[in-house]
């Protein structure tokens, strides 16, 4: 928040103030939170953990919307990414490394703001998960209230950021998204474990 003016630093402060209420309002007080920062290209993100709460935790960005990737695009977006409680058998620091690479690489490539988006797998995934590609979709499995988020006269999504393997990556881009939902409906695995098979 170096290069930041005093201006943006209070309209940083109240835009973290909205949606960290409405964050919590959803799922109470936060654990940790995460700085990443880039001052020679404006970019200021907060990523906050919320701890277990039903037996799924949740990272989330602050700032993501009011970021400019590199194609001169608003990023006009929050993330979030829910994960089972035991985080995939990784640590929060570990989670919260993936999450900033991932962002960082959507700024630096982003031409297509439209959902679903798939993000091939990674290398920078962690270790144990089985699921090693990203997919950017509308929120599923949360409040309403959360689906679009307001900031003055701002009215952005909450991007569902859920790691996906190889194979469910391949059946997005070659079909669609709603084979890839079937499968779930049949499948006795949950969305959100990165380790499902």
């Amino acid at each position: 928040m170096d290069s930041f003016t005093k201006n943006d630093k209070f309209a940083f402060d109240v835009r973290r103030s909205i949606l960290l209420s409405a964050y919590m309002e959803q799922w109470g007080m936060p654990e940790y939170r995460v700085i990443m920062s880039k001052t020679e290209s404006g970019v200021y993100i907060e990523m906050y953990l919320f701890p277990d709460r039903g037996g799924v935790s949740r990272f989330v960005t602050i700032g993501l919307s009011n970021t400019v990737y590199k194609s001169g695009q608003p990023a006009a977006c929050e993330w979030m990414m829910a994960l089972p409680s035991d985080l995939g058998g990784e640590k929060a620091e570990r989670i919260f490394n993936y999450f900033a690479d991932l962002i960082a690489h959507h700024i630096e490539i982003a031409t297509d703001l439209s959902v679903p988006l798939v993000m091939g797998s990674s290398a920078l995934a962690p270790d144990n998960w089985h699921a090693k590609a990203l997919l950017l979709d509308e929120l599923r499995g949360e409040s309403d209230s959360l689906e679009e988020l307001q900031v003055g006269s701002e009215v952005f999504p909450l991007l569902w950021a859920v790691p996906i393997t190889e194979k469910e990556a391949a059946i997005i881009l070659e079909k669609d998204i709603e084979d890839f939902d079937a499968i779930f409906e049949k499948s006795d695995y949950s969305i959100i474990d990165p380790c499902r098979p």
